[in-house]
């Protein structure tokens, strides 16, 4: 656990972007003094964790300084399938001691790495169904040691020193707890945040964590498509998503179809005994069918929403997926919640609604919260807030731990 602070550097290192958020605890409450943003080396990180802790550590360190943030104690999110793994499990209810042991049971046999040597940690969460049990949950989290060895390397080459090394999902807990206190944190939710290369989703009761996973898509997957449909490099494909796309309101409405799809008329076979008379009625006799109009190509904003759209139904096949299992394990989900910089494509969460019948929000890790920043960090705030959720669950530390 970490040490408790009065101020901490919530820091999240995502395979496109790395962000950081400056925290400060005082007498009424967190507030936020510094914000930060930079592209993530290329080769330095991917969905599988962190390779090159060096050019990582001096980048972080540029950051801090370029940001004026003041603060070298860190809290780090640590992600990646070869990174960590975090979990729910259902134990009967014992005593701390006991716990201790049995988690370490439980640990030994959850473990996914080929790597034997690991670091772990665990703790009870609170689930009111089981309250009349003799059961209980914890959650637990795992990583190989030599992936804890490769963020304390980072940390060090940022002259910084650890406060503590965190996961995503309890991050975005405390962002729910903290910042949406009166909406969020009063119902049973789903928050999918949506990174570069991954999906985290993540069910909270009432602000705590009862489900956590991660699924292999992000927005990356929207920018290959837009790359392979149009011809375009990366980069072009990326901001031809940021400056073009857009999902149509009636993508997921029932019996939509994609513009310029063409429909297959019903066959009305010809009656002589029709209502059809008087000027065209001699070629309706004839049995000679009218030319069939060609179909009006597709605007380029459709085009874009083509490209897109399968891409679009896998996510929702995967959101449905693992909202249903949650349910089929006797969970609730009463609304959906947003964030991270995929969150940002433009009607997205509308088409999420409709797709999955429930209401969907963004997640705003800025509200409720004391922001005192100035230039780039203001547009952060206004514009980017949702990209920050992770680091500012990171730097909400200080508040809840």
């Amino acid at each position: 656990m970490a040490k408790r602070l009065t101020q901490v550097l919530g820091v999240d290192i995502g395979t496109q972007s790395t962000k950081i958020a400056a925290l400060r605890a005082g007498k009424d409450g967190a507030s936020v003094t510094a914000l930060g943003m930079t592209p993530t080396p290329e080769g330095t990180a991917d969905h599988t964790g962190i390779f090159d802790p060096q050019t990582l550590g001096a980048m972080l360190k540029s950051l801090i300084v370029e940001v004026h943030a003041g603060v070298r104690h860190l809290v780090l999110c640590i992600s990646g399938q070869s990174a960590v793994v975090v979990r729910i499990l259902e134990v009967p209810k014992m005593s701390d001691a006991d716990l201790a042991q049995h988690m370490q049971w439980e640990i030994e046999r959850n473990v996914p790495f080929a790597e034997s040597d690991t670091v772990s940690d665990f703790r009870p969460v609170e689930n009111p169904a089981l309250a009349a049990t003799d059961n209980m949950e914890v959650v637990m989290a795992v990583s190989p040691r030599s992936a804890i060895e490769t963020v304390l390397a980072l940390i060090k080459a940022a002259g910084c020193k650890p406060a503590a090394i965190d996961v995503e999902p309890l991050g975005l807990g405390r962002v729910v707890q903290m910042c949406h206190g009166g909406d969020l944190a009063q119902k049973n939710v789903c928050v999918v945040h949506i990174g570069h290369s991954t999906t985290s989703i993540n069910m909270y009761r009432q602000g705590v964590l009862a489900f956590p996973r991660t699924v292999p898509l992000g927005g990356s997957m929207l920018t290959q498509a837009l790359a392979d449909a149009f011809s375009l490099t990366v980069a072009e494909a990326e901001e031809k998503k940021r400056q073009e796309a857009a999902i149509p309101e009636a993508a997921a409405e029932a019996g939509f179809t994609a513009p310029g799809a063409t429909v297959q008329a019903e066959f009305e076979p010809y009656t002589p005994f029709g209502e059809e008379s008087g000027e065209g009625a001699g070629e309706a006799a004839t049995g000679e069918p009218k030319p069939a109009e060609e179909p009006a190509a597709p605007a380029a904003s459709d085009q874009v929403f083509q490209a897109l759209q399968p891409q679009l139904e896998e996510f929702i096949a995967e959101l449905r997926r693992s909202i249903d299992y949650y349910k089929s394990r006797g969970g609730e989900i009463e609304e959906i919640a947003t964030s991270g910089g995929g969150a940002n494509l433009k009607g997205l969460d509308a088409y999420m609604s409709r797709s999955m019948g429930l209401p969907v929000s963004r997640l705003n890790p800025f509200q409720g919260i004391d922001v005192s920043v100035s230039g780039q960090a203001e547009t952060y705030v206004s514009e980017n807030a949702s990209e920050f959720a992770v680091a500012m669950g990171m730097g909400l530390h200080i508040a809840y731990d």
